[in-house]
């Protein structure tokens, strides 16, 4: 095992190069306004544009800027936000790293409650639907998963707030985050929802999964022994059933939690949360590059790193797993 995560750690520069490679000339390529004239607002003048520019690199060739780009990469540097400009030219943001500790936190808090609620839904009621296989419980249990994946989160999110505002009087709390040591009742009304639409959203997969899975495995022969043998439904489904149908479960908790992680930026966004999701978007529109490009790598090592956690979790969840 450990010759197999040095050689698949060993691909992830050589990914991340290529990620940071493919966004940085996409974003320069892609139509839309010149970031010096999104700095610089309306009115500017082209002397200003120009002394904005040099000041961010901008008039040096595409690859010259990639190449300084990623050498302070590599080197921690990550660079400083675009501002908004005066008249006597360009002024330097806060620094993304500064900027990026600050607002990990509230997206990672988002994204661990979101992937629990999508493992625990998605687990349970795949399990729940394959034992009542074509009862009524099953078949609301594939209605539900069909829902779940076709309704956008930002749909159910605004209904969450809507609804309760206009039939009970009850406002949702948007923005104003607080940790839970401070102030439970509050971060309860503000993450619940935002985990709760994002969880059920990335379960649809894995509750559909798990239901094939368990199928499959029920029809077994040893869970067929099992039961001769008098043992509990509980005992057969949780230790053996489960964990042999544990491989593709596994696979799929690992598509849900990229869900999640796409899934909280609509989150933030509708809910004024400022974490690295709304960070990403804004600076979308605005077109403020050093921070896209530093997210888009962030996101892709993020990604690497989960799918190289899910095959190392082969070998625990079914000891026949060899690695090569």
């Amino acid at each position: 095992m450990l010759r197999y995560t040095l050689r698949r750690l060993l691909w992830l520069p050589i990914i991340l190069f290529g990620v940071s490679a493919i966004s940085f000339f996409m974003l320069r390529a892609l139509p839309g306004q010149d970031p010096a004239a999104a700095i610089a607002g309306q009115g500017a003048t082209e002397e200003q544009l120009e002394r904005i520019r040099a000041d961010l690199g901008l008039e040096d060739p595409v690859i010259q800027q990639y190449f300084h780009w990623l050498g302070d990469m590599l080197r921690g540097d990550f660079g400083n936000e675009f501002k908004t400009a005066s008249s006597t030219g360009a002024q330097s943001g806060l620094p993304i790293w500064d900027q990026f500790k600050e607002r990990f936190p509230e997206s990672f808090q988002i994204i661990f409650l979101g992937l629990l609620v999508s493992v625990i839904v998605g687990v349970s009621f795949g399990i729940i639907s394959a034992m009542f296989r074509n009862s009524p419980i099953d078949y609301f249990v594939r209605f539900f998963a069909v829902l779940a994946s076709s309704i956008p989160e930002f749909f159910l999110l605004t209904l969450m707030i809507i609804i309760p505002l206009y039939l009970w009087n009850y406002s949702m709390p948007v923005g104003g985050f607080v940790p839970f040591r401070e102030d439970p009742w509050h971060y309860i009304r503000l993450m619940g929802p935002a985990a709760l639409i994002i969880g059920i959203a990335g379960s649809a997969g894995l509750m559909r999964l798990t239901r094939t899975t368990m199928l499959e495995v029920l029809r077994s022969d040893y869970v067929r022994t099992a039961h001769a043998k008098g043992l509990r439904q509980r005992t057969v489904i949780l230790t053996h059933a489960l964990r042999n149908a544990g491989t593709p479960i596994v696979t799929a908790a690992g598509t849900a939690f990229i869900a999640v992680f796409s899934g909280s930026i609509i989150v933030e966004n509708v809910l004024s949360i400022q974490g690295l999701g709304s960070w990403f978007f804004t600076s979308s529109l605005t077109r403020d590059l050093p921070v896209v490009q530093f997210l888009t790598v962030y996101t892709a090592f993020v990604v690497v790193l989960v799918n190289l956690a899910v095959d190392l979790s082969y070998g625990f969840i079914d000891p026949r797993v060899r690695y090569h």
